[in-house]
């Protein structure tokens, strides 16, 4: 038991470190560890059990929405940081080969399910039509975390991450008050049916409607791609010859979008806020091509979720929802990011 309970203090004193920013999730965690904590058993000589940290070899897996999303790859680079803090946990970081397909991730928790994971970690495309895939994953006994993206449905273990209506009206707000709450805007959505968009733009949507003067012309999807992201933005500016303002769901879109501007010499016309950073971002910051973004400490939350599944493989319980405090991202305070 202290060996156990060493371990799962290293890791949260890991998810400060990845980030330099908050444990609050791991503390959250930790707390209802120590309220749940399978009773302390007098010392033998007997071997250690199977559920020791320091005898069992643990296999994890781990399946994003994209391997060619940066914001993903940067939660992969989390959990292999946090998976090497401790020798008994094996993560296999893998994801779709087409992105965003729940099909294929379906398909690739039913293959970690075979393989005999003893826990799976995921962010689904569709927080929808991943629910078949968590049912079987109940079914065989093996947890199930989903970090940074919500599910819809099924017995998840425990979701981590930030509070994306709070995002998106936050966002929103920080546009219109930008405009001096008189404009016409368009929206960048996520994937239709993920739970990271539909939050998002239902935060941006609340927003609008304190700024009576605020004119929403159009909202569409770009799956969270630089490219649509582009393609969209090139649309919006053929149909509307005025625009004041553009909030995205994130930055890969944004800088897409602004991409589409210059193009056609419209980028100084109109403002874009956005979320997620990475130094192209922060140097359109600080360039003027955006107003603000947000951090979300992506690499927190899979270390707090990977966290949470070896506290559940030990007979621990978790939190079934853990936030992580989001950050507004202005020129004031790019140079924390760099």
């Amino acid at each position: 038991m202290k060996k156990m309970l060493a371990c799962l203090l290293s890791f949260t004193i890991l998810a400060s470190t990845l980030t330099g920013c908050t444990v609050g999730a791991s503390n959250a965690t930790a707390t209802a560890a120590e309220n749940q904590a399978p009773a302390e058993t007098q010392a033998s000589n007997e071997p250690a059990q199977a559920t020791d940290p320091s005898v069992k070899t643990y296999n994890f897996v781990f399946i994003v929405k994209s391997m060619q999303f940066s914001f993903m790859l940067s939660m992969i680079d989390g959990a292999e940081a946090a998976a090497a803090l401790v020798p008994n946990i094996n993560i296999k970081c893998i994801g779709p080969e087409t992105p965003y397909s729940v099909e294929e991730q379906i398909q690739l928790v039913e293959q970690a399910i075979t393989d005999g994971a003893d826990a799976i970690l995921i962010t689904p495309a569709d927080s929808t039509g991943i629910v078949p895939a968590i049912e079987k994953a109940n079914a065989a006994g093996i947890p199930i975390a989903t970090p940074n993206t919500k599910a819809y449905g099924g017995d998840v273990l425990t979701w981590i991450g930030v509070d994306n209506y709070t995002v998106g009206y936050e966002l929103g707000t920080a546009l219109c008050e930008a405009l001096e709450g008189t404009g016409k805007v368009v929206l960048i959505e996520g994937t239709a049916g993920n739970s990271t968009s539909t939050e998002r733009v239902d935060g941006y949507l609340d927003a609008f409607k304190n700024y009576p003067g605020i004119e929403l012309l159009d909202s569409q999807p770009a799956d969270f791609n630089r490219e649509k992201g582009m393609t969209v933005m090139e649309n919006f500016l053929q149909r509307y010859p005025e625009i004041d303002g553009v909030g995205s769901i994130n930055k890969d879109m944004t800088m897409g979008a602004i991409e589409a501007c210059k193009a056609v010499g419209r980028d100084k016309e109109m403002v874009q806020v956005t979320f997620d950073v990475d130094n192209d971002c922060l140097d359109a910051i600080d360039a003027g091509d955006i107003l603000i973004t947000g951090a979300q400490e992506e690499k927190s939350q899979i270390a707090n979720a990977i966290y949470a599944c070896l506290l559940a493989c030990n007979g621990y319980k978790v939190a079934p929802e853990q936030y992580i405090p989001m950050t507004l991202v202005t020129k004031d305070n790019t140079s924390t990011y760099r």
